[in-house]
């Protein structure tokens, strides 16, 4: 066993690794892309299907991963890996990513790595879980293996062995992130808010909405993904309702002056907005994968406003005195929003110069949250506790 007082204090806890390197892998990957995209660099590999998985199972998971691996230390009181089996999870994510721009000769090896950096993350999660017999998130092991599975899928397709593997491995995860996020703001957004304005209140929420809002989303991820019929449009009606209806009952006035707060309530609205995108395009064809896009920057805001808030938390900083730049932060992630989604919809001939102003925006975000939070992740707890 490590001696717990000379552990560098990068390796203490699994957010403060993870973190670090999906605020700096999510800016170097939408680089990457940004090269491919404007042609400046030429690959041999489908460069769309690269950068969203990459989005996915390169930044998304990192954040998944270091957000679960704190949490589950709060749900189970048992502590989760730190020192070299967490170096080891950042030393295997690197590797994947790594060899992820480099040629196809290198495809097994990336899958070797990926697949090691999520086999061994699920374990790690859910044995505490199991350990603990905290069943009420045995959803969170079944997700992960969820994603597991994808990646499988999407690698069987990229060697050439399945010929959807690749769509069906990206949109699989991408839909489970969705599910997650949708199942962590119930829980998480009221709270907060509860918690953050000044007001005495109790946010409004119905079990039934939160039933409803389960059983449609399943419904409309596995008729998107493997059917695409009118069950996708009706069920998303449906959704844009339910989650407006809580967007009601979430909203208050404090939550405007606080970036903590805000940046979850507009991300959850990009989410809400994505369901009646979906439904739309049944109607007015719209720009290749706008919704699927409202849906991406949702989660690119949620996962940075959890991250900048778990960051403060656990580092024993103070939650509700966060630092000033996060508004200008969390607003990039805003104008990405708008330049990706909403000026696409109406002015589709600027459609290639939009793409690169969004991800110029996404790369000075993310950029910005790395030399804010990067001293953080490297030193000790201010409280002196270990974390």
């Amino acid at each position: 066993m490590e001696n717990k007082s000379k552990m560098p204090a990068f390796l203490r806890s699994g957010f403060r690794i993870l973190f670090f390197a999906a605020g700096a892998g999510s800016s170097l990957l939408m680089l990457a892309w940004l090269l491919f995209f404007t042609q400046q660099v030429s690959v041999e590999f489908n460069t769309h299907y690269w950068h969203a998985h990459e989005m996915i199972f390169g930044y998304t998971m990192a954040v998944v991963v270091g957000f679960l691996l704190t949490a589950t230390q709060n749900w189970t009181k048992l502590k989760t890996i730190n020192g070299y089996p967490l170096l080891f999870l950042g030393v295997v994510w690197l590797i994947a990513r790594v060899l992820s721009v480099m040629e196809s000769d290198y495809i097994f090896y990336q899958m070797m790595a990926d697949l090691v950096f999520l086999i061994f993350s699920l374990l790690f999660i859910a044995l505490p879980i199991v350990k603990a017999k905290n069943w009420q998130n045995l959803p969170i092991i079944f997700k992960l293996l969820t994603f597991v599975i994808a990646n499988i899928l999407f690698y069987i397709g990229a060697l050439g062995y399945l010929e959807n593997g690749q769509y069906l491995g990206i949109y699989i995860a991408f839909y489970t992130v969705v599910a997650l996020i949708l199942m962590m703001t119930r829980r998480l957004i009221p709270f907060f808010i509860e918690n953050a304005v000044s007001a005495n209140i109790e946010l409004k929420n119905s079990k039934f909405l939160d039933l409803s809002s389960l059983v449609l989303f399943v419904v409309f991820a596995i008729d998107i993904i493997f059917f695409k019929t009118h069950i996708t449009q009706i069920s998303a009606l449906f959704l844009f309702v339910i989650h407006s209806i809580r967007m009601i009952y979430w909203h208050h006035n404090g939550i405007w002056s606080k970036p903590l707060l805000w940046g979850l309530y507009v991300a959850y609205g990009m989410i809400n907005f994505a369901f009646l995108l979906t439904v739309i395009d049944y109607f007015i064809a719209l720009p290749q994968n706008t919704a699927t896009h409202s849906f991406a920057i949702a989660i690119g805001l949620i996962t940075l406003s959890m991250m900048s808030r778990v960051a403060l938390g656990h580092t024993g900083r103070n939650v509700f005195s966060p630092p000033k730049a996060l508004g200008v932060m969390f607003a990039m992630l805003v104008a990405v929003f708008i330049f990706r989604v909403i000026a696409t919809l109406f002015w589709s001939e600027y459609y290639p110069q939009f793409i690169v102003i969004s991800q110029l925006l996404w790369i000075a975000a993310f950029g910005l949250f790395v030399l804010i939070y990067a001293k953080m992740f490297f030193q000790k707890r201010i409280d002196g506790s270990f974390g």
